[in-house]
């Protein structure tokens, strides 16, 4: 097995509330207040399938809602459980010295602990962008994680592709750059995460995405959150560990991601053993919001075909 193995001793466990959805939650886990959610199977039924949600850079969970309210109309006896990562959401503390590994860690507690209460010994996970490299750390080192998903991200190291003009050795030693004040700034910055043909057909989507962000980064602590995670990412290098995720694994890539080009989903096939990578035609970075049906099919079809 593995070294730095993250596996919590049953005792180490908090108890939680797998019965309800009550909303926001909160466990305190080496010096953060961590914020989640669950939303168990439909209507009382038994759960057979944990699905863990960790989302990317600056984001929060309620991201995920949409999503979660088309995946468990499709699979009644799925369970979700979404965090707030460090740095983002109403997660607080636990900021010096930020790392993938410390948010792998608090993702696999929180998943273990309700594994545990719900009587699962395996559970499935799910990253985007930046919570992708959490997971692919996580699964790297949890015999638990029965399946991962990777959506629009990267192994890091030499193995990462970067976006068409940009510098490798420099972009590693740049320093964050704050969210923009304005919305003209705003709206070039947040085009970008999204392919040319969503931008031409919903520019009001993306209207309200800039309104959201300025208001979000208008928050006092929301830079020094997000410069945290910027720092504890931007070196990020999985590729000594991803032959060590020996679980099946999906890999979804947009072919006009221009913030980590797909060429970054080939890269991870390469590394880990039982991958395979699905490419979603003229979208770009933020496949949840773009292609939101297409994106529950491919999920709801890979985990239903994973063998338990």
């Amino acid at each position: 097995m593995q070294e730095n193995i993250i596996v919590f001793a049953s005792g180490e466990l908090p108890q939680v509330d797998t019965q309800s959805s009550a909303g926001v939650c909160y466990l305190e886990h080496q010096g953060a207040r961590l914020a989640f959610d669950f939303e168990g199977a439909r209507d009382g039924l038994r759960v057979t399938q944990l699905l863990v949600l960790v989302n990317g850079f600056a984001r929060p969970r309620t991201d995920f809602r949409a999503f979660r309210k088309r995946i468990h109309a499709q699979m009644p006896h799925l369970a979700t459980l979404a965090l707030d990562n460090r740095g983002a959401g109403e997660t607080e503390g636990g900021l010096d010295a930020l790392s993938v590994e410390r948010m792998a860690q608090d993702a696999a507690f929180l998943a273990q602990a309700h594994a545990q209460a719900l009587g699962l010994s395996r559970y499935h996970a799910l990253g985007i962008s930046m919570g992708g490299m959490i997971c692919q750390n996580w699964t790297s080192r949890d015999p638990h994680v029965r399946s991962l998903i990777l959506v629009s991200t990267t192994p890091g190291g030499d193995a990462r592709v970067w976006p068409e003009g940009v510098e490798s050795d420099k972009i590693k030693s740049k320093a964050f750059e704050p969210w923009p004040q304005d919305s003209e700034t705003m709206h070039r910055r947040m085009s970008r995460y999204f392919g040319p043909k969503f931008r031409k057909s919903s520019p009001l989507l993306i209207e309200m995405m800039v309104k959201n962000m300025l208001k979000a980064n208008a928050e006092p602590l929301s830079q020094g959150r997000s410069r945290a995670q910027y720092d504890a990412t931007i070196g990020y290098d999985g590729t000594r560990l991803l032959s060590q995720v020996t679980c099946p694994t999906l890999v979804l890539t947009g072919s006009e991601d221009e913030i980590i080009p797909p060429g970054n989903a080939d890269a991870l096939c390469r590394l880990i053993p039982q991958a395979k990578k699905v490419v979603f035609p003229d979208m770009g970075h933020l496949l949840l919001i773009e292609d939101p049906e297409n994106f529950v099919a491919q999920v709801r079809t890979f985990l239903e075909g994973v063998d338990d």
